[in-house]
């Protein structure tokens, strides 16, 4: 039976011993919290209810981390519902973290893996309630049986979702709702640091921590277009350029795994995760590629199947990003790789046509993107955008009136 949180607005006082049980019950490190609280309204604007939120793991029915998890490293207890991960089996690519729209799951640095709320699973099997639960002095935080209706009825911070979390939410008493307020927006009466803020959701993921991955994903883009330029142009690929890079930017994306020895894994769960599809997209795209040349360049078919491995895996690597349950983007966005190696396809092979369609559209979307960011963000970085405009476009165009006619036809 799926066990879930009943969580009371009326009663919590925000003193947080739930969080304090927690952390004794699972003997958590300087630094470690599965358990956080959260305050609305903590300016304490005037006339607006003041109230907090205690949120931890909430273990989903249909929980996105398990879903999408690459190394098939977090299960489900049938017995009690509780999401559990597997630290021997968990990689540590901190996507589990992403896919969480309430930023449930946390990284520890000290082993290097994936942590977060158990549901006290030791304690259930001896038929007794969570630490955060019997540590709670109000009654604020209670254990009880899922009921569909859960995740159905909207909160401030907590907008209906099909993911079904298994916390029930008691609403504030009639005369203490949520005001309609159009002066300040609603999300400034969420603490900033809340994990269902919208500008601070869309930040899970930084280019300082994933740096390599960025590297990865642009050489990705760069291969498929350089290979699929030289099907067509019927053109010799370089076999140790192809190769070494391909292996260079495979290393680099284990870099910002917390347990590399584990990567292996990440091919397991090609069933639901775009990230296992993606390796196994790619690892194709290298073979077939790299023995393509061996064949001679009259084998138009064994190219065109690396061609399509190859943008398979960059359709594989924008699903990434595109799941239930997380907030922000999830439809076309500037930053999508394949509309990248379609815009560089068109600058190898000398075609116009492509070169603008596709440029046009980054353009596009980089404009409808930054607007959204303005508007939800805050600061737009001008500047920054305005270099990263123009470097996305200038040095295509160089490489294309550098490389001559070896590699371009018009």
């Amino acid at each position: 039976m799926q066990k879930s949180f009943v969580f009371d607005l009326n009663k919590c006082t925000g003193c947080e011993a739930c969080r304090i049980a927690c952390e004794i019950e699972n003997r958590l490190g300087p630094g470690v919290t599965w358990r956080e609280i959260f305050t609305f309204n903590e300016p304490h604007y005037p006339d607006v209810p003041v109230f907090h939120y205690s949120i931890a793991c909430n273990h989903c029915v249909d929980a996105p981390c398990m879903k999408y998890c690459p190394a098939l490293a977090i299960t489900k207890d049938t017995e009690t519902g509780a999401v559990l991960i597997e630290a021997d089996y968990c990689l540590g690519c901190k996507y589990c973290s992403w896919v969480c729209p309430f930023d449930a799951i946390k990284f520890n640095s000290a082993v290097n893996v994936m942590e977060k709320c158990t549901f006290c699973s030791h304690r259930l099997a001896d038929y007794k309630e969570p630490a955060c639960v019997t540590g709670c002095p109000t009654g604020a935080l209670k254990l009880g049986e899922y009921e569909k209706s859960n995740g159905k009825t909207a909160f401030p911070g907590f907008p209906p979702t099909d993911i079904k979390p298994a916390i029930d939410i008691k609403p504030l008493r009639k005369g203490s709702e949520y005001p309609e307020i159009t002066a300040v927006q609603k999300h400034d009466f969420v603490s900033k640091k809340s994990p269902v803020n919208s500008s601070n959701s869309a930040n899970k993921i930084s280019l300082k921590n994933e740096l390599p991955l960025v590297i990865f994903t642009l050489l990705a883009a760069i291969l498929v277009a350089y290979f699929s330029a030289g099907v067509v142009l019927k053109i010799k690929i370089h076999p140790l350029l192809f190769l070494g890079s391909g292996i260079l930017g495979m290393a680099l994306s284990t870099l910002h795994l917390g347990k590399k020895l584990t990567a292996p894994r990440a091919v397991l769960n090609w069933k639901n995760s775009w990230i296992s599809r993606e390796i196994i997209f790619f690892s194709l795209f290298m073979v077939v590629g790299a023995v393509y040349p061996l064949f001679g360049l009259s084998s138009k078919v064994v190219g065109w199947i690396a061609v399509i491995f190859g943008f398979a895996a960059l359709f594989s690597m924008d699903k990434v990003y595109q799941i239930d349950g997380r907030l922000g983007w999830t439809k076309a966005h500037s930053a999508m790789v394949i509309i990248t190696a379609l815009f560089l396809a068109g600058v190898f092979t000398g075609q116009w046509l492509l070169i603008g369609w596709f440029g046009f559209m980054k353009l596009f979307l980089y404009t409808i993107r930054k607007q959204y960011y303005h508007k939800n963000a805050g600061n737009p970085r001008i500047l920054l955008s305005a270099f990263r405009i123009i470097s996305g476009f200038i040095l295509p165009l160089a490489l294309y009136q550098t490389t001559g006619n070896e590699y371009m036809t018009v």
